[in-house]
């Protein structure tokens, strides 16, 4: 802690996360395309149970980021009930 202030996000933290982000936000769209194209042209998945349990998993933790982001701002007014 410089200062008695925790460490900032530098042009390469900031980089990082903006480059992080767009990364997982990209693959996930990309991911949920292809499985409206799938259920649009007739197809099920025998892997239904670990595809739920996954985004189940991805929605807990996209939760977790905005409360992440909340937090590193300093954000301390209401928030709605999913960020709980």
């Amino acid at each position: 802690m410089a200062n008695g202030r925790p460490p900032q996000c530098d042009l390469a933290c900031q980089t990082k996360i903006i480059i992080n982000g767009d990364s997982v936000s990209g693959l996930v769209e990309a991911a949920c395309e292809g499985f409206q194209h799938a259920f649009d042209n007739g197809a099920t998945f025998s892997n239904k149970d670990e595809i739920i349990a996954l985004l189940n998993r991805m929605e807990d933790d996209a939760r977790q980021l905005q409360r992440l982001l909340l937090t590193g701002v300093n954000y301390t007014g209401p928030v709605g009930g999913m960020l709980q």
